[in-house]
């Protein structure tokens, strides 16, 4: 079931939160998020849903105030002040927020309210109506926000996987290879890391100033990237003081 999936999500942030006292308030935040989200997609599990958002988006709309009240009553400002502003949308408004997301748009909100949806249809093998773009999710389109480097047969430093914004599903790809303009020059895709967080790095692309961020699980196979990913938030505000952007934010919205 989808909703065990957000369930585990939010009990991985609400332990870290316990221990990482840099990063407490966004797991704190991320753990509320993915329990609503864990009701939400439990809802959506007992719904008929074709992957057409103009079929579905009324059905789905009908069922996020919950997760928006909890946004806008546990997140940070102005994240806050911008949720409950939405709290007042009709349904046709709130249709159209959701429409502008799925055809390409950058909303945070709309994300974490879609997110169930895309995962509950990718369980079903339902394949969403979105365009697929080059580098993005090859089930539903999204971007990527996390990577994960994992263990192989082999003594090779493992496989590198992208992990999808939306829908969560994971891709092997190239190694060596911008995800954002598909770079494959090694001299251009520098690596930074850190000894704070040694299991973590930043993978950026000098010709299109993006990156990515690495979690390395061929160590420890116990941390969920993008839940993890939070703890390492300091790497990701170094990244984009030296200019470079990231490919999708991540839970937090960085």
């Amino acid at each position: 079931m989808i909703s065990a999936v957000y369930e585990q999500r939010g009990a991985r942030a609400a332990l870290l939160a316990a221990r990482t006292e840099p990063a407490r308030e966004p797991l704190e935040f991320a753990a509320v998020v993915s329990h609503a989200q864990a009701r939400l997609a439990d809802a959506l599990e007992h719904k008929e849903l074709r992957g057409v958002l103009a079929d579905d988006a009324e059905t789905l709309a009908s069922l996020h105030e919950p997760l928006i009240r909890v946004i806008a009553e546990r997140g940070p400002e102005p994240l806050a002040a911008i949720v409950r502003d939405r709290l007042h949308d009709d349904l046709p408004t709130a249709c159209t927020r959701l429409a502008a997301y799925w055809n390409g748009g950058d909303d945070y909100l709309s994300r974490v309210l879609m997110q169930p949806y895309a995962e509950v249809l990718r369980a079903r093998n339902v394949t969403p109506d979105r365009e697929h773009k080059r580098g993005h999710c090859p089930f539903c389109g999204g971007r990527p926000w996390i990577s994960a480097r994992k263990s192989t047969s082999g003594d090779d430093g493992g496989l590198r996987y992208l992990c999808c914004s939306l829908c969560g599903l994971e891709w092997n790809v190239n190694r060596v290879c911008c995800p954002a303009c598909f770079e494959d020059d090694p001299h251009k895709l520098p690596v930074f890391t850190t000894e704070t967080h040694p299991l973590v790095r930043i993978e950026t692309c000098e010709t299109c100033r993006r990156y990515i961020k690495s979690i390395d699980l061929t160590q420890d196979a116990r941390p969920i990237p993008a839940i993890d990913d939070l703890v390492s938030l300091s790497m990701d505000l170094w990244a984009m003081d030296e200019g470079f952007v990231r490919i999708e934010p991540g839970v937090a919205g960085v």
